[in-house]
């Protein structure tokens, strides 16, 4: 299994986090996978955190930069809550605004219907 899986559902994106622990050694190579599908005109993004028990801060600004680069187009990304575990660092750096979050995948990609 790959760490980072793609589906393509019509003209929305999914990205699956296969990792537990999405730390720096894994920051990089999403950033460009996320920003290459960006740049051929994928802006209807729901990444699925919710395998991931421990996302770290470089991970996670991963994140917050590719929610600033949807909002600046005009659109939201759209995030699956990690493992309650992993949730923390959504609850403490005030970022709610820059993205949705959802329970499931499918509650995510309806969201854009």
């Amino acid at each position: 299994m790959e760490n980072f899986e793609k589906i393509y559902l019509d003209d929305i994106l999914v990205i699956v986090v296969n990792l537990t622990r999405a730390i720096l050694n894994e920051a990089i190579p999403f950033k460009k996978i996320v920003e290459d599908e960006i740049n051929t005109g994928h802006n209807k993004i729901v990444i699925d955190l919710s395998q991931c028990d421990y996302i770290d801060s470089t991970f996670f600004g991963v994140i917050v930069k590719v929610s600033k680069l949807l909002i600046d187009m005009g659109y939201k990304l759209k995030v699956v809550k990690p493992a309650i575990v992993g949730e923390y660092i959504f609850i403490h750096t005030n970022t709610d605004h820059l993205f949705d979050k959802y329970k499931t995948r499918d509650d995510a990609v309806k969201s854009f219907k």
